[in-house]
């Protein structure tokens, strides 16, 4: 069982409820299901094709940890008509046993593996929305860190600047806006070291600035957090995550990305 939320975008014209199913199962045990990634629906009372964007994507872990979806920027397939509201999707969070738990009936555990988010053909069905109103449409950048960030040494500090680099291409309107491998540099907004019991490192960002193909030096706004344990998943293999994951109840996770070693993607936003 999965918890979905609608996120509704703010709209100046009466809206139409168009309920759609995904075209094929979506899963985010679904390594291959990365954020920016487009995914097919189709509406239920025409068949046509609605694709959406993956706007945010985590994982699962151990200790109950739910994984989560956010898909976002509908539009019809065949005519580019803009549906408005973002879907956020939880995976299932085991209530039942974390009841018994509480109340004793059975031991806590971080052994346990928080739900995963599975939307099915036929049998899931969401509702977005179709207006005269145009929004804007966001358009995911991804990034990978171009130099060693850690916080093991307190070496990062509010205002650092982090180099990153683009993974592909970025289109705007339909045109080459950002290069592959275009330096992106990312402002630290925040920096949290790790504590005991659970208290990861973290790393904050507000803005971006990088160069688009004409040399033009753009500025983003687009919020990114780095966490010591939301990184787990892509380092190593499921069983070496396994000690690292019941590691936290001891100790939180510092937060270490070697490039080339770690294959850490991000996605930040151009509006």
């Amino acid at each position: 069982m999965t918890t979905l939320l609608l996120i509704g975008t703010c709209v100046f014209a009466e809206e139409i409820p168009i309920t759609i199913t995904p075209v094929y199962k979506i899963s985010t045990a679904d390594k291959n299901l990365h954020e920016g990634d487009t995914v097919e629906f189709k509406d239920i009372n025409n068949n046509k094709i609605i694709k959406g964007t993956i706007k945010f994507l985590s994982h699962n872990g151990f200790a109950g940890e739910q994984a989560s979806i956010i898909i976002g920027n509908f539009r019809y397939d065949d005519s580019g008509k803009i549906l408005n509201g973002e879907i956020y999707i939880k995976g299932n969070e085991h209530k039942r046993y974390q009841d018994m738990a509480d109340s004793g009936l059975v031991p806590a555990t971080v052994f346990i593996r928080g739900g995963e988010v599975i939307l099915k053909p036929e049998k899931t069905k969401l509702v977005v929305f179709y207006s005269d109103y145009i929004n804007i449409e966001d358009t995911p950048l991804k990034i990978t860190p171009a130099q060693k960030i850690s916080t093991c040494y307190d070496e990062i500090e509010v205002g650092d600047k982090i180099k990153f680099v683009t993974i592909k291409d970025a289109y705007k309107n339909g045109k080459l806006y950002i290069k592959k491998g275009t330096p992106v540099y990312g402002i630290v907004d925040y920096v949290s070291n790790n504590g005991w019991t659970y208290d990861n490192a973290q790393i904050d960002f507000k803005t971006f600035k990088l160069k688009n193909i004409n040399g033009q030096t753009i500025t983003l706004s687009s919020p990114l957090s780095i966490n010591g344990f939301e990184i787990l998943q892509y380092k190593g293999k499921r069983f070496a995550q396994f000690f690292n994951y019941c590691g936290v109840i001891f100790r939180g996770k510092e937060i270490e990305i070697i490039p080339n070693q770690d294959n850490i993607e991000f996605n930040i936003w151009l509006r």
